[in-house]
């Protein structure tokens, strides 16, 4: 037999043994090939050597495959950038994290923030990025930046939406209620506030405190005294449970703004002292340090209202320093507009007037409603003091006054509208207006209705004049000498209780009552001092200009500052 053939016997026989396995071959199927695409390795589920093979050699040896280096090198890639890159980049944008946190703290917040963006585009974990996204958001809200700082709250909610996690989606409404707030919109603040709470998990938590605190901040420039008192209540409970000191020292600013509202000028200023003798113990590069700028601002404010100008201006500059360091805008604007207050109580209008522009223009540029409307109304209050004394015609006071109205009607601030409106009155009242004169008085009188300032005893008005009151633990406010005659009360007959809502208290100002959970949560007695206590003396500064190596020109304040001399 010749090699031709062999060749053709070799080729009938592998034809026939072929045609024999054809019932075999048909029974191959696509899900049988996904489960091993390289049969000369992996052989298929279900398959013997015999059924796809002739004479010990597997059919899929005889089926050329183009052999390709590089799917293999490209898949190996791909396998090592996720086993190997992903770690090192997590690995890499933690460090850029800290270096960021080491940055803040020693006075480079600028140079923090571009750390913090660069690891937030190479950070992938979602956890990772709702913490760095928080860095972002405090730190914008220090510069003055809101509205970037409401996007970073967005974001944060959104992965807090992805995780589906409680607990940072309370955290992500919280930080979109404080924005808000300082953006002027109060009712939505109050909205996600109440969508933070409504989350919260824990309680007895940090973020549970700063949820009162602000739903407190909201109603007290809404009027809504009561509720604000409730919610500092609740903060400072919450406070005293778990330690914190940041969240008490907050608590002790707003208390001072709300009794220096309601024009209880010695209270403001206790609180004020006890604010300022919490933030002494933080450290300046500390992320919590712009509560100490507050504590002084608010003891200039307190101060300032007691007569101490001198001291209330050295508290003023020591915040401005801080807030130049640290790059705080907010604070900056806030100081320079205390000391247009400072300046127009020293009855010098033209310095106050340009410290109340300056602040006007940096709160415009920080778009905070708030600061802006504050420094209006002291350039107003200016204006009104130059109309009264002659030196000029009423037609700017009046358009300048209608304007602020307009802002404090969007905001909503009752107070601040029921004094505009006051104003107004006065400066129609000079033109022989008397049909606006009645218009504006009757509507503030409203507001002054609205605002349910009546002492639950006597029924008289209080927070329109200078006078003491107190605070029950059912968050009522009265005349102190109203709860003296109540806490004289011995009569078992006529046990010790509010006249408004019949809540029950000895004579240091503790509920006896039981009641329903949700009070229990805003009562707080350590925030309540009876009438009979001592009067405390608020602290003075032991601050001076040349311990605090502070010059006008690095403040972008008026150089003549300097000659300024104490009234006291």
């Amino acid at each position: 037999m010749s090699w031709n053939n062999v060749s053709s016997e070799l080729y009938r026989l592998d034809s026939n043994t072929l045609r024999e396995n054809a019932g075999h071959t048909t029974r191959l199927s696509a899900t049988h090939l996904l489960l091993s695409p390289d049969g000369s390795r992996n052989l298929l589920a279900n398959s013997t050597d015999n059924d796809f093979s002739t004479d010990g050699v597997s059919l899929f040896n005889r089926i050329p495959r183009p052999r390709n280096s590089m799917f293999s090198v490209f898949g190996c890639c791909f396998s090592c950038q996720r086993s190997v890159c992903v770690p090192i980049k997590e690995y890499l944008a933690r460090k850029k994290i800290e270096r960021g946190l080491r940055l803040y703290e020693k006075h480079h917040p600028t140079a923090a923030v571009k750390t913090w963006q660069s690891a937030l585009q190479s950070c992938s974990k979602r956890e990772d990025r709702f913490v760095l996204l928080s860095y972002l958001y405090q730190a914008h809200m220090d510069f003055g930046k809101f509205r970037d700082a409401l996007d970073y709250g967005h974001h944060q909610l959104g992965i807090s939406e992805e995780l589906d996690n409680p607990q940072m989606r309370s955290e992500a409404y919280l930080n979109l209620a404080r924005a808000h707030e300082k953006l002027g919109c109060l009712e939505r603040s109050l909205m996600y506030a109440r969508h933070s709470l409504y989350n919260e998990c824990e309680a007895q938590s940090r973020n549970g405190g700063l949820v009162h605190l602000t739903v407190a901040s909201v109603y007290l420039e809404l009027g809504g005294f009561r509720r604000c008192l409730e919610g500092l209540q609740g903060a400072h409970k919450i406070a005293m449970n778990i330690g914190d000191t940041t969240l008490e020292l907050q608590v002790y600013v707003l208390l001072s703004e709300l009794f220096h509202r309601l024009c209880d000028f010695e209270k403001s200023a206790r609180y004020a002292s006890k604010a300022y003798d919490l933030s002494r113990s933080l450290q300046l590069g500390d992320l919590n340090s712009r509560h100490h700028r507050a504590a002084l601002l608010r003891m200039a404010s307190a101060l300032r209202k007691q007569g101490e100008l001198g001291d209330a201006r050295d508290y003023v500059e020591e915040a401005t320093r801080l807030a130049l360091i640290s790059g705080d805008q907010a604070s900056y604007t806030r100081s320079i507009r205390i000391l247009g207050d400072i300046y127009r109580k020293k009855l010098d209008i033209d310095r106050a007037f340009r410290q109340y522009e300056q602040a006007m223009g940096a709160a415009a540029n920080m778009a905070d409603r708030m600061s802006q409307m504050e420094a209006m109304d002291g350039a107003a209050r200016c204006l009104e003091s130059l109309r009264i004394q002659n030196k000029i015609c009423s037609c700017r006071p009046l358009e300048f006054n209608t304007r602020l109205l307009e802002v404090c009607n969007s905001i909503g601030s009752k107070m601040l509208v029921r004094k505009v409106r006051l104003r107004l009155a006065q400066i129609y009242r000079s033109l022989g207006d008397e049909e606006n004169y009645q218009n504006h008085i009757k509507l503030a009188t409203q507001i002054e209705h609205s605002l349910g300032l009546n002492c639950c005893l006597c029924g008289e008005t209080y927070g329109l004049e200078n006078d003491s009151l107190e605070a029950l633990p059912c968050a009522h406010i009265l005349h102190s000498r109203c709860a003296q005659e109540i806490l004289r009360n011995r009569d078992k007959n006529n046990p010790r209780q509010c006249p408004a809502c019949n809540h029950l208290f000895n004579s240091n100002l503790h509920l006896c009552a039981k009641l329903p959970p949700e009070s229990d949560e805003i009562i707080n007695d350590a925030l309540l001092s009876h009438a009979n206590s001592i009067r405390p003396a608020y602290r003075s500064s032991n601050l001076s200009l040349a311990s605090l190596n502070l010059r006008a020109s690095s403040l972008t304040i008026n150089s003549d500052c300097n000659n300024i001399t104490s009234s006291v």
